[in-house]
């Protein structure tokens, strides 16, 4: 066992004030990076700009912090090495690197800095619980301490699975000879808003007629269609259920990383070529032939994608989802993946079987009929009409 001081890791420290002695204006407080066994760095941001200050901490560590060797006991390895080992061998490989790559910021800038994380206790006032950076860290009463710092339940649970799939990779590269259990928040309730078809019709419609307002006379205005792009991703999610993501990513024709509509053929091959495959489900669905006359009509007209602006694909379109929801005047959480939500609410209510509505949502079956089963006309039908006709008994003949 280590009798030495621990090693802290890459943190944050704020510099004082330098009062020069020379008539020269004093040097003013600014947050350094400190790392042991290395000079200290100068973020450059002052003592009001604590979040750019981390955010450079987050970019030294993803640059310059290299997990150590032979470390096994918990109490003796950091949580940086950790997440700095996952980092360099697991997060490449992912579909979504950025995104895990923001995850694992996120867990290096608390779990990285006791001090701060401690402040936390402070701040929800709970008892405080002692930090050392190290993993035994890893506990129930810090691990809620984290939700309540990210602030939203189900971000933070996706952190907290990345940090405990660190701890198993450490495990098996020799940096850990243990993992240590990870508390997750309790998982949330499934989504019960859908849209009702008076509600899917007005969303459409208003995003179809919309126009910009004019800069001229007050109250007209011009041609420029503002939200056709969010209309016609409606129309696709309403029709087939699918994420948000792989809408804005269909294309007309067949290009490396975007899925493709062979519109000759009705099929959707939602999976992009050369994307690696996840737990959200792609498989390639025949279109519906409402929805295959659109996009036929849209590709004649010169689309090359089935969400564009201006002729170019979308990135996003939460914010212009937000404001039409609230021009709609909907009640209750109306988010895009409320249409993906809708169409299977709908489906199961049209009868659909629920392996084919498996295959065709991309959902597994057990999520489906756990979530969605109770809006299948046959649910439960046959108890309830044995309970109406109770089976007559044989009597036998005196």
């Amino acid at each position: 066992m280590r009798t030495g001081p621990r090693a802290k890791g890459p943190r944050l420290w704020l510099q004082p004030e330098r009062i020069r002695t020379d008539g020269k204006p004093n040097e003013p407080a600014v947050w350094v990076i400190r790392d042991d066994g290395r000079y200290k760095r100068s973020t450059g941001f002052g003592v009001d700009d604590r979040g750019s200050a981390e955010r450079a901490l987050a970019q030294y560590i993803a640059e310059n912090h290299a997990p150590q060797k032979r470390q096994s006991d918990p109490s003796e390895a950091l949580i940086l090495d950790v997440l700095a080992l996952y980092g360099r061998d697991i997060i490449p490989s992912h579909s979504r690197p950025k995104e895990s790559s923001s995850r694992l910021r996120r867990l290096a800038l608390w779990w990285g800095q006791p001090f701060a994380a401690m402040q936390t206790f402070r701040d929800l006032e709970w008892p405080i619980e002692r930090m050392t950076g190290h993993v035994t860290d890893i506990r129930s009463a810090t691990c809620r301490a984290y939700v309540a710092m990210v602030g939203k339940s189900r971000t933070a649970s996706m952190d907290l699975e990345l940090l405990r799939a660190a701890l198993n990779h450490a495990v098996t590269n020799r940096l850990l000879d243990r993992t240590v259990p990870v508390a997750l928040p309790p998982k949330s309730l499934p989504r019960e808003r859908w849209l009702t078809r008076s509600e899917v019709a007005k969303l459409v419609w208003t995003a179809w007629r919309s126009r910009r307002a004019s800069n001229g006379i007050s109250g007209e205005e011009d041609d420029w269609a503002m939200r056709k792009h969010l209309a016609r991703w409606m129309l696709v999610a309403h029709y087939t259920g699918t994420r948000k993501a792989a809408i804005l990513n269909a294309s007309f024709r067949q290009e490396i990383g975007r899925g493709y509509m062979d519109l000759d053929a009705g099929l959707w091959y939602r999976r992009g070529a050369g994307v690696r495959a996840t737990k959200k489900r792609q498989p390639p669905v025949p279109l519906p032939a409402p929805l295959l006359g659109h996009l036929r009509r849209w590709k004649k007209n010169g689309q090359i994608h089935a969400v564009e602006f201006g002729g170019k694909p979308i990135a996003s379109i939460d914010k212009a989802f937000r404001n039409l929801v609230v021009e709609c005047k909907l009640t209750g959480e109306v988010i895009p993946h409320t249409f993906r939500h809708t169409a299977i609410t709908w489906g199961m209510q049209r009868g659909m079987d629920p392996w084919d509505a498996s295959g065709y949502f991309g959902i597994s079956l057990q999520t489906l009929l756990e979530v969605y089963g109770h809006h299948h006309p046959d649910h439960l039908r046959d108890a309830a009409e044995k309970m109406a006709r109770p089976k007559k008994r044989n009597v036998r003949e005196a």
